[in-house]
């Protein structure tokens, strides 16, 4: 059976200090599968692939690991990427994942280089358990330059800690809201930066046996903007995708949250057109994202092109990418019209009349209803030749009918009388 693979944005931790704050992880069937190549480059580690043997080999100073290609481990685009227990494995530590919050938590084996402390032997009940080793970071009175440092406090010996019991404090602001629980570890990152000077930590709660946890230290932090940055007078405060994007999915929606007022529309790649937002409460907007069919966009991008109140224009791109992959394209059926036949008319034919011929001009003389009478003439005496030697006599062509004519007469001249 093949599932389908996604991939999400996840949170990546060393002993509570982050190594890939946004690293791009495959989900297969609900499990997570860590890039082993990008991970390596964060823990100085080096990666190789054998194709022929289709093994992975990680070293990580003088630590070397073999892990096979097949099975669990799939290849995206020439990247590899394994499980989470397989890739722990591999570079010889611990992982702790916790879904809700898409961080994953890894851990050297060795003694870590943070600041441990004992805590006093605690009675459960008719138990005594023995006192907690707890690992902190960073280190009490250390300086860090960051005005976002990664915080954690980790337990050991501890039962889970009880989320719904935990508060954390950084000075006098509660952060329990943005503190994440990974078994017998709680870490959080300030969502305000911090100011230089001294900050203190509480960490307070129980874990699942009831056993009550307490910390508290202090770290300096160094860091000092050169030039504040302007407040934003029309603040975004969220955008998000309001359900999981998995392959054959056509529509879902895209949320803004922020001051009213905002306009603006939503892009998706591989998506040709462009989705308005439309007002959904009285700080929040809504873009009805419909996909055609015929996408395919693995690492499809989701952004939001937005214009304040102000005037003022800003594009929103969301870290993390979606698998936009649509069934395919129907091919289209070209219904072409059956001809009608025509009904040919039926032809008569056509009495052509029979040239009569021309008559011949004798023919013509023979249809004349009247014989003319034949011209008197003066007989004329018969020639005196030798009959044998002339040529048969040719009949006489008659003569054209019409008026008959007299011979004309000359007049006799009158004697001259004889003179004496």
């Amino acid at each position: 059976m093949i599932h389908a693979l996604t991939f999400a944005t996840y949170a990546i931790t060393l002993d509570g200090k982050p190594v890939l704050p946004h690293a791009r992880a495959a989900v297969v069937n609900s499990r997570v599968l860590l890039p082993v190549r990008a991970l390596g480059d964060a823990l100085g580690a080096d990666v190789g692939y054998d194709g022929r043997a289709h093994t992975i080999t990680v070293q990580r100073g003088a630590h070397v690991a073999t892990i096979s290609a097949r099975g669990a481990v799939r290849i995206v685009q020439g990247s590899a990427y394994a499980p989470l227990r397989t890739v722990a494995n591999a570079f010889g530590m611990s992982v702790a994942y916790d879904a809700p919050t898409h961080i994953i938590a890894l851990a050297q084996r060795a003694a870590s280089t943070a600041m441990t402390q004992t805590a006093p032997t605690v009675i459960v009940g008719d138990a005594v358990r023995p006192p907690l080793t707890v690992t902190v970071s960073p280190a009490a009175n250390a300086q860090v330059h960051d005005p976002y440092p990664s915080i954690s406090a980790r337990f050991a010996g501890a039962a889970s800690i009880d989320p719904r019991a935990l508060q954390v404090r950084i000075d006098d602001r509660d952060v329990s809201g943005d503190a994440a629980v990974i078994g017998d570890q709680v870490l959080v990152t300030p969502r305000t930066a911090l100011m230089p000077g001294t900050h203190v930590v509480t960490i307070a709660g129980r874990d699942m046996t009831g056993a009550a946890i307490t910390q508290q230290w202090s770290f300096v932090d160094t860091f000092a903007f050169s030039t504040a940055p302007p407040p934003a007078r029309f603040p975004v405060s969220a955008i998000w995708i309001d359900r999981w994007v998995t392959p054959g999915t056509n529509a879902f929606d895209v949320y803004v949250q922020g001051a009213p007022g905002i306009t603006g529309y939503v892009g998706i790649d591989g998506v040709g057109s462009y989705f308005p937002l439309q007002v959904y409460s009285a700080n929040a907007y809504v873009a009805h994202v419909f996909v055609p069919d015929g996408v395919n966009q693995p690492f499809a991008r989701v952004a939001a092109r937005l214009t304040f109140p102000n005037g003022v224009q800003q594009t929103i791109v969301l870290p993390q990418t979606i698998n936009l992959t649509t069934p395919p394209l129907k091919p289209m059926i070209v219904i072409t019209p059956t001809p009608v036949p025509r009904s040919v008319p039926t032809r008569r034919s056509v009495d052509v009349p029979t040239p009569k011929p021309t008559p011949t001009p004798l023919q013509r003389r023979s249809i004349l209803t009247t014989t003319p009478a034949p011209l008197a003439r003066t007989p004329s005496p018969a020639p005196t030749a030798t009959p044998s030697a002339l040529p048969a006599a040719t009949p006489t062509a008659s003569p054209t009918p019409g008026r008959t004519r007299r011979p004309l007469r000359k007049p006799t001249p009158s004697p001259t009388p004889a003179v004496n």
